[in-house]
């Protein structure tokens, strides 16, 4: 897709790029932080793709629709955060909008769950968060708006009974989203979250494996996973002038499971 709703603004997003494994007949593996980008990009906007691995963020500027710029951030790391913000504002002079997708999943239920997998967990999932929005702020402020959406997950609002660190982690993200929203709507700075549900990314086909998409399908109400593009979709209008009276909120992108009880009949 291509349209100029973005045109003129500068983007942010940390964690696009993506280290597969590829759907089937991608030559460029998609997650969702890429699409992001790339949907971004199509709208208009310069992006800025950071990554841990700059090879990863670079493939991503390679396929962008416009300019765009490839940093290196390790998000386990405070000041590697900020300076990638840095490095951001200073390629185009600003940031309009900050996309905060990165994160890790745990697997440890309460009764197992240890010290450095919530540590790992609460660094990547919140702090980096936290660090990125508290370091682009100032300058949204200085212009008088500014647009933050975080990449969340239906484990922030839903418990699945796997991981205690992924899901508290995911709710405090949602927390920082609704604290910036708050806290700087009259100065023209706006803050949401798309919640994801059974997304067929690359995260999820690494971590569950690209043979359990089937399964994964059953759960949903509309029979199928979603795609990233469609993520992608629901954060560039969050992003958008489209979703301009629009802060705080969580926008569930989860093809109804949200809304089903107790489990979709198939």
């Amino acid at each position: 897709m291509t349209s100029s709703r973005l045109s003129g603004r500068v983007a942010y997003v940390l964690g696009g790029g993506s280290d597969g494994p590829a759907r089937a007949g991608e030559t460029l593996a998609i997650g969702n932080g890429r699409a992001i980008a790339l949907r971004l990009s199509a709208e208009g906007a310069t992006v800025i793709v950071g990554d841990k691995v700059l090879e990863r963020a670079a493939a991503t500027v390679e396929h962008l629709s416009g300019p765009g710029l490839a940093v290196q951030v390790d998000a386990a790391d405070p000041a590697s955060c900020r300076h990638a913000v840095a490095a951001a504002a200073a390629h185009a002079g600003r940031l309009d909008i900050v996309v905060c997708n990165v994160g890790i999943s745990g697997r440890e239920p309460l009764k197992v769950q240890t010290l450095e997998d919530w540590g790992l967990a609460d660094d990547v999932n919140v702090r980096s968060h936290w660090i990125t929005a508290q370091a682009a702020l100032p300058g949204m402020l200085d212009a008088g708006s500014g647009a933050f959406v975080f990449v969340g997950s239906t484990a922030g609002i839903l418990s699945s009974r796997r991981s205690l660190s992924y899901e508290a982690t995911k709710a405090a993200q949602l927390a920082v989203m609704r604290h910036i929203a708050v806290r700087y709507a009259e100065r023209g700075v706006r803050s949401n979250a798309v919640v994801l549900g059974n997304i067929d990314s690359a995260l999820v086909r690494r971590e569950f494996g690209a043979d359990g998409s089937a399964a994964r399908a059953r759960v949903v109400p509309m029979g199928r996973e979603g795609t990233p593009e469609e993520a992608a979709s629901a954060v560039a209008f969050l992003a958008s002038d489209d979703a301009g009276y629009i802060t705080g909120q969580s926008l569930i992108v989860d093809g109804g499971v949200s809304a089903a009880w107790p489990i979709p009949p198939r």
